[in-house]
């Protein structure tokens, strides 16, 4: 991959949805691979303007921050719905 940060990470989510995604046998596997896009999308500038990564380290660097985000969501519910029982 050449070119700029930001083709090079294009490309390597091109390539990952066109051949990783569309060889998960697990129709719950790709519905996750696609809630990844959005994080993806939305932190693009963060990934570019990282220098010391490759843009597949990127992503998936960007995606376990995006893992980390729904667990902390996730947990932040449960403590809630724990104290509304107590």
């Amino acid at each position: 991959m050449s070119g700029s940060m930001r083709t090079r990470l294009q490309e390597a989510m091109a390539q990952l949805d066109g051949k990783y995604r569309a060889a998960l046998k697990d129709s719950l596997m790709q519905d996750a691979f696609d809630e990844l896009w959005p994080a993806w999308s939305v932190e693009m500038g963060a990934m570019i303007n990282s220098e010391v990564l490759s843009s597949l380290d990127l992503l998936l660097l960007t995606a376990a921050v995006d893992n980390r985000r729904l667990l902390m969501e996730l947990r932040a519910r449960l403590e809630e719905r724990g104290r509304g029982d107590r």
